[in-house]
């Protein structure tokens, strides 16, 4: 499958909306990622999502502006 790291939502967009699915996945609420989400919403690829990767969409996103 194909997918762009930092959108997981497969929207085309990097966005706020892509940070606060990390955030929700981070945290263990919201719904569970499943395949492709999860490896675009590990954006430094650690196998762990977490806060480092919620830091790296924000910057994707600044960068992008």
């Amino acid at each position: 499958s194909v997918y762009i790291i930092g959108d997981v939502n497969s929207d085309g967009d990097i966005n706020v909306l892509d940070v606060v699915i990390i955030a929700n996945e981070a945290i263990g609420t919201g719904d569970e990622l499943v395949g492709c989400e999860v490896l675009a919403a590990d954006i430094n690829e650690d196998g762990i999502i977490n806060v480092l990767d919620i830091v790296q969409a924000v910057n994707m996103i600044l960068e992008i502006i």
